[in-house]
């Protein structure tokens, strides 16, 4: 399988602080973080996205500068972004992409879209076939991301010495057990061509 990375420019990092947050952009009281913030520090790391070990330790290091109710707020609001990207026409894609995806897999895709950066990530949600137009040949692999949502559970781990699985996330925002939103993609290919034509054409078959 020839894995195809996204073709992307210099990342735009946006630093708005909101009125009664702190340096991380969380408000007092409040389990997320301010999306500016969050995004800023992805696209950080997204500078780094030709080597995923450089990025998950450009990852790591960002939210070692935070403290452990930020690293907190950061992970929810990922799993938060993460649970907007639990669509079936964003599954069909990389279904059709990659040959067949799994749920596991499919949870990797979406961590990997999301370690893109914002721009992208927004792109993707908006216009799922858009996708084929921004992948490029030329190295083995998956379009998958395991490591980049683990990162901060770690760091949590490390700066409370809890088990990183104690982390306290907001549950409603997790997806085990609920099926995707929208309409189930069908594995016919003349269904998948008709629905997301670019993808088919480049990826199917």
């Amino acid at each position: 399988m020839r894995r195809r990375d996204l073709i992307v420019g210099a990342a735009v990092m946006m630093t708005t602080a909101a009125t009664g947050a702190n340096a991380a952009g969380v408000r007092d009281g409040e389990p997320f973080m301010n999306d500016d913030q969050f995004w800023a520090i992805v696209d950080r790391t997204a500078l780094h996205q030709a080597d995923t070990r450089v990025q998950t330790e450009a990852l790591r290091q960002a939210l070692e500068a935070l403290t452990a109710d930020e690293v907190v707020a950061f992970t929810n609001t990922m799993q938060r972004h993460l649970a907007r990207a639990y669509r079936w026409d964003l599954w069909a894609v990389g279904y059709i992409i990659e040959g067949g995806m799994s749920d596991d897999g499919f949870e990797y895709f979406r961590r990997w879209l999301l370690s893109k950066g914002r721009t992208l990530f927004e792109r993707i949600l908006a216009h799922p076939d858009d996708l084929a137009d921004l992948l490029a040949d030329g190295t083995e692999g998956h379009l998958d991301y395991e490591a980049f949502a683990a990162v901060s559970w770690d760091v949590w781990g490390e700066k409370t010495g809890s088990s990183p699985d104690e982390i306290p996330l907001y549950l409603d925002l997790m997806t085990d057990g609920k099926d995707p939103t929208g309409e189930p993609f069908q594995e016919d290919p003349a269904w998948l061509a008709a629905n997301f034509p670019r993808t088919w054409a480049r990826f199917g078959g």
